[in-house]
């Protein structure tokens, strides 16, 4: 077990990272955390793309209080590598890795 306190979420926003006005508009939403979508959210062409607006607005402090949470592309892809340098780099209060289906995945 952990010592960190349990924090209860009244409200996640999940948005895509590559629409730049829901980047905006979540910047005034009453939510608890926000989670930039990089994988079933955004279209292969936009990957690029949406991970360089991504990480821009988890480093930024234009979303308050609210927890930055960057759901990277599956492990199975060709993009999810980069997703988590750009994670690194910008450093959210968490990593959200999608269809995960065995404790192999985490491991990797």
């Amino acid at each position: 077990m952990t010592d960190q306190p349990i924090i209860p979420r009244r409200s996640v926003l999940f948005m895509p990272a590559a629409n730049e006005r829901a980047l905006e508009k979540a910047k005034t939403l009453a939510c608890d955390a926000v989670i930039f979508d990089l994988e079933d959210a955004v279209a292969p062409a936009m990957k690029d793309e949406a991970r360089d607006k991504a990480a821009a607005a988890v480093a930024s402090s234009a979303y308050g209080r609210r927890e930055r949470i960057l759901r990277i592309n599956g492990l199975e892809t060709a993009w999810w590598k980069e997703d988590v340098i750009a994670a690194a780099g910008a450093r959210p209060d968490a990593v959200l890795i999608p269809k995960v289906e065995s404790a192999a995945v985490i491991q990797q």
